[in-house]
């Protein structure tokens, strides 16, 4: 058997965002615990594992209204119960049952109030949620539209009736062969049915129909909502019980209901008093334990303890044949289950005519049982009914105190106690009393003994878990501190890596530039730092990987793009001068003249690649410096003449301005008139 136990984790069903939940699995002795979950897994692991409760402190926490919880609820296997444990008409709180039951949580925690919710439904706390009858429906319908129609639009219309009226058939055909009563609505149309509705006189778990889509008919299978959320007890309330116990080697147990009649006999030679208890407990309800002998055995004080009854002695031991006399009309198998019988049917006789005279007078709304179980302990008949019945109260007078015990000689007032004339059954009451009062002292210095020994346990408990925070304190500490130093060696191997590149990257320039020098020393030659493209990058790299500086000869390998701002960032490295590879454009090349910088192309001055290092000829280069030299003397004339051509003109200009002013000015003069 599992049992579910849900709390909301977060957020509200009526909120936008969706509510978080976290979930316990009690299975057997194991406990799974799921955090967080949405709403959708939810349901999804109920349907999966189909547990056979799913327990909740506010079964309203899963929907924000009522449709909403229906349609939630259609979704659950129909075996599944729904159930709150902290009831329906007047709930209680959740922290207040598990303390009654002796469970301890942290209310902080949705996970473990989950928790305490599936093992509070295990003990059968709680009330299940009832949003359905007793009845499924059915409904069979047309999975198609019929549209607008056409040509054929009848015999497309009585295929689709005929689907419809087919599933049906079958779906009553079903029915028929399962045994189930239901009632059939059909709406006929042209060639079949347009729907079919069925109400089955059963729960949806009993009707084995699926739905689904059938071609051109679908079906659709639902339980029928209750006009209101019912809620009924988890566990049904068992009845009152007489037990009579014959403790030893072999134990005997006996149950009789308050009428007298026998529930369950049993005699075992395994029974520990757990099992006792546990075989008691799943009887009913234990009013009265009894037993046989006087003075009463430990072990049925025990038991008396567990369900807090009544003890029934008989002051002395019965003797033999009436114990023969009373289980004479049950089938006992040994004398261990004639002893158990006797103490029981002794206690109901002493209680019977009492119980004759609940039944006479409590009203018909008030369960006697419940008024015999008062009677028993220690109320009179009046005031017991006047516990369930309270406009009673006016009639009786004041509520009367519990009586000390059954037969008990000192009574309140108000009320004649019930004195028997026969002196032996006094004194044998007044022994049952003083046995009662010896086993409760000697009950309490045995609770005293328990405290003692809870409160040195708690003690070496408490020292303990100082000690387990101390460590846990320092261990702490210690993971933080290898956390830091964990951080600090990943920067640090971070930084050594790209040192180790950078060390790398300049390795194979040095050996680069050893390679030039040696060309050099042993051809001749003139060497050039590559410069991969005319870009500002290209440049910045060549820098950083060449060492491209003043008095270098660079050799432009993309002579494509750039512009002034280029050349004028290599004139301020000071290069020597410039050869690019293939023809070079009129426009770079006066961008470089302007700047003074010798440019060469590769088809001018010959360059020659060496170990992937470009190098020329002193020779070659000396000869193309010379004509750059002339060509640079032939420009500068050029501009200079340019230059003083450009003077003449102005001047020119100004003279023309200067005699059509003066002929103006002269025209203008007052004495010449034409």
């Amino acid at each position: 058997m599992s049992i579910f136990g849900v709390d909301i984790a977060s957020g509200s069903p009526s909120a936008r965002r969706m509510p978080s939940y976290d979930l316990v699995i009690l299975e057997e002795s194991s406990a799974t615990g799921f955090h967080m979950i949405s709403r959708h897994k939810l349901i999804r692991l109920i349907r999966e594992r189909q547990p056979e409760i799913v327990a909740m402190d506010n079964l309203h926490e899963l929907a924000a209204d009522r449709k909403e919880l229906i349609d939630i609820l259609r979704r659950m296997p129909p075996s599944t119960k729904m159930v709150q444990v902290t009831g329906a008409e007047r709930p209680q709180s959740l922290i207040k049952l598990a303390r009654y039951h002796g469970i301890s949580f942290d209310r902080t925690n949705p996970l473990e109030e989950a928790e305490v919710c599936a093992r509070l439904a295990a003990k059968g706390v709680g009330v299940i949620l009832s949003a359905f009858q007793e009845r499924t429906w059915i409904k069979v319908s047309r999975r198609r539209s019929l549209g607008r129609g056409g040509w054929s639009q009848n015999r497309y219309t009585r295929k689709i009736h005929g689907a419809v009226m087919g599933l049906a058939r079958e779906v009553e055909k079903q029915l028929r062969d399962a045994g189930l009563q239901y009632t059939q609505r059909a709406v006929e149309g042209l060639g079949g049915y347009t729907r079919a509705e069925f109400v089955i006189e059963a729960p949806r778990e009993m009707v084995h129909i699926n739905p689904g889509y059938y071609c051109d008919a679908q079906l659709l299978v639902q339980s029928m909502e209750r006009p209101e959320l019912q809620y009924r007890p988890l566990l049904q309330r068992r009845g009152y019980i007489i037990v009579g116990l014959d403790p030893g080697t072999t134990t005997g147990i006996a149950a009789i209901n308050l009428r007298g009649e026998l529930v369950d006999l049993i005699s075992s030679r395994a029974m520990s008093s757990s099992d006792v208890i546990e075989w008691i407990a799943a009887r009913g309800r234990s009013l009265l334990v009894a037993t046989d002998v006087f003075p009463t055995p430990g072990a049925v004080e025990k038991v008396k303890r567990a369900f807090n009854a009544v003890l029934y002695s008989p002051g002395a031991d019965i003797p033999a044949e009436e114990k023969i006399a009373l289980g004479r009309e049950f089938n006992y198998r040994n004398d261990h289950e004639r002893d158990a019988l006797a103490a029981a049917i002794s206690a109901f006789k002493k209680y019977k005519n009492k119980f004759m005279l609940v039944e006479k007078k409590t009203p018909s709304e008030v369960d006697p049982d419940e008024v015999k179980a008062l009677v028993v302990r220690g109320y009179s008949i009046e005031n017991a009914i006047a516990e369930f019945v309270p406009s009673s109260a006016g009639s009786i007078g004041q509520a009367e105190k519990p009586q000390d015990g059954p037969g008990s000689p000192s009574s309140p007032p108000g009320h004649s106690p019930e004195i028997s004339p026969d002196i032996a059954a006094l004194r044998q009451h007044n022994q049952q009393l003083t046995e009662q009062v010896r086993t409760l002292r000697s009950y309490a210095d045995e609770l005293r003994a328990r405290l003692a020994e809870k409160d040195a346990a708690l003690k070496a408990a408490s020292g303990k878990l100082d000690r387990l925070r101390d460590k846990a304190a320092r261990e702490i500490k210690r993971q933080h501190e290898i956390k830091i130093r964990d951080k600090e060696i990943q920067r640090l191997r971070s930084v050594l890596r790209s040192e180790r590149k950078y060390i790398k990257k300049l390795k194979k320039i040095l050996e680069r530039q050893k390679k030039a020098e040696a060309i050099e020393q042993t051809h001749g030659l003139q060497s050039l730092k590559p410069l991969a493209a005319f870009t500002q990058k290209s440049i910045e790299q060549s820098v950083e990987q060449h060492h491209l500086g003043k008095g270098d000869w660079v050799f432009l390998q993309d002579a494509s793009g750039g512009g002034r701002s280029t050349a004028e960032l290599l004139r301020e490295l000071e290069i020597a001068g410039l050869v690019a590879e293939g023809e070079m454009s009129p426009a770079m090349r006066e961008h470089f003249m302007q700047e003074g910088i010798p440019a060469f192309s590769s088809m001018i001055l010959p360059v020659q690649m060496i170990n992937n290092m470009p190098f020329m000829r002193p020779e070659d280069l000396a000869a193309a410096c010379a004509a750059w030299e002339g060509e640079m003397k032939e420009r500068l004339a050029r501009m200079q003449a340019e230059r003083l051509e450009s003077l003449f003109e102005e001047y020119r200009v100004e003279r023309k301005k200067e005699e059509k002013r003066k002929q103006k000015m002269a025209r203008e003069a007052p004495g010449n008139v034409r």
